[in-house]
């Protein structure tokens, strides 16, 4: 099957978040069965055209982002721009690579010019990966901010993307359920497919290695309030009477989140026991798991919180926020613990029961790595995976022609011949 999988964030060029790690995942692991995978992915610098390169069997496509021609002052304008880029990038590619399926995600409605442009001219079968859509953040974050330009463009592009799409992916139940009411799409329609685990690479430690020389209380992901950093922080400064040498290690980026934490650790005078290492490739991440005595990163709410399950299968004992995909992730009370989003008592309780009995912290270690390899292993992954793709062929195969059509030109084109934008 030839597969192009697009999403702006793409590893290590591109990687903010957990689309870029997911599709990274489910491209390297559908090019090892065998698959032609395509990746159409943002660039991170200037540049003319398509650029492409191969990686790990997966071939990558790069297009410039918006703003480097003019400013772009909005996301709104950004999301327009890039899904324009999009649809052209995937006009030229087609030419010389025609895809069996097509993967967008939904925030920002990546598809949405390729798809709202869809006739027989150019059809190709479309599923769309739900992740972490505007509609789940209106709700649990209350971000952006309801009746704003963003809120009524990105909210409009993800419905038509979502609508118009052959099937729909979503990483949680949770999310699934939110896009089917934000939307009015039937929840049958959605098939949950969670998150795969590479435990090639995500794998705990070879026996007899030893933890890091003094605990260690880790977070992994953007450094953004409603990701639960600043939870996270508190409880550790609130610990360090109990544990003096406990240390705090944040991995990710963000505006002033990080800023805030330093700012609170030197005013409690523990700034030798943070470490704020920003951005940490991908490949580097397992070891900062595995030297971890446990991972706290209660979020607001995940639509599945992929560096839940990394944690688990590098044998780290998780806390993470009760709400949405952390509930799917982790088994409380048996490879860690869920609590209430900004319940800093409860993340002190969480931390101090692992922290203080290295036997808990054992069992949890082990029903975790057992639990991903059992719900998250690669194998069931990819096979959900393709088999969304063959249902999503499938329905667009079994569409009549003038149903693909459905095209607004004012006059019919000649028979035979390809309609153009220039007449």
């Amino acid at each position: 099957m030839r597969i192009c999988l697009v999403s702006q964030e793409y590893p290590p060029e591109t990687a903010w978040g957990g689309v870029g790690t997911q599709t990274w995942v489910k491209a390297r692991s559908l090019a090892r069965l065998g698959h032609d995978v395509h990746v159409l992915a943002c660039s991170g610098s200037a540049q003319e055209g398509i650029r492409t390169e191969s990686h790990d069997g997966v071939t990558v496509h790069r297009i410039q982002p918006p703003g480097y021609d003019f400013p772009v002052y909005g996301k709104p304008l950004w999301m327009l721009g890039y899904t324009w880029l999009v649809a052209k990038a995937l006009e030229d590619l087609h030419d010389r690579h025609p895809f069996d399926v097509l993967d967008f995600p939904e925030f920002g409605g990546e598809g949405f010019a390729y798809q709202i442009d869809r006739t027989r001219w150019n059809w190709t079968p479309v599923v769309v990966q739900v992740h972490g859509p505007m509609a789940m953040f209106l709700d649990m974050m209350q971000w952006p901010q309801r009746g704003s330009r963003l809120d009524e463009f990105g909210t409009f592009v993800e419905r038509f993307s979502l609508r118009n799409a052959d099937a729909i992916m979503a990483s949680g139940s949770g999310v699934a359920d939110v896009v089917s009411s934000a939307y009015d799409i039937p929840r049958e329609m959605i098939d949950v497919v969670h998150c795969g685990i590479d435990t090639t690479l995500f794998s705990p430690a070879p026996p007899g290695a030893s933890l890091a020389d003094r605990p260690t209380v880790l977070f992994v992901g953007k450094m953004v309030r409603n990701k639960g950093a600043l939870v996270m922080a508190e409880a550790v400064l609130a610990l360090r009477e109990k544990y003096p040498d406990l240390r705090a290690v944040f991995i990710g980026e963000g505006l002033s989140v990080p800023e805030e934490i330093r700012d609170m650790f030197t005013a409690a005078g523990a700034s030798e026991s943070l470490q704020l290492l920003g951005f940490v490739p991908l490949d580097r991440l397992p070891d900062h798991y595995r030297a971890a005595h446990v991972f706290c990163a209660p979020a607001e709410f995940e639509g599945f919180g992929q560096v839940y399950a990394e944690a688990q299968s590098c044998g780290c004992p998780v806390i993470a926020g009760m709400h949405g995909g952390g509930a799917e992730a982790v088994v409380d009370g048996t490879t860690g613990f869920l609590i209430p989003a900004n319940d800093v008592p409860a993340a002190i309780r969480a931390l101090d029961t692992i922290l203080g009995d290295p036997a808990v912290r054992e069992r949890m270690s082990a029903a975790g790595i057992a639990h991903v390899r059992d719900t998250f292993a690669m194998d069931r992954y990819i096979e959900r995976v393709v088999a969304v793709y063959d249902k999503a062929i499938a329905r667009s195969n079994a569409l009549a022609e003038d149903e693909r059509e459905q095209s607004d030109w004012e006059t019919p084109q000649s028979p035979g011949s390809r309609p153009r934008a220039d007449g």
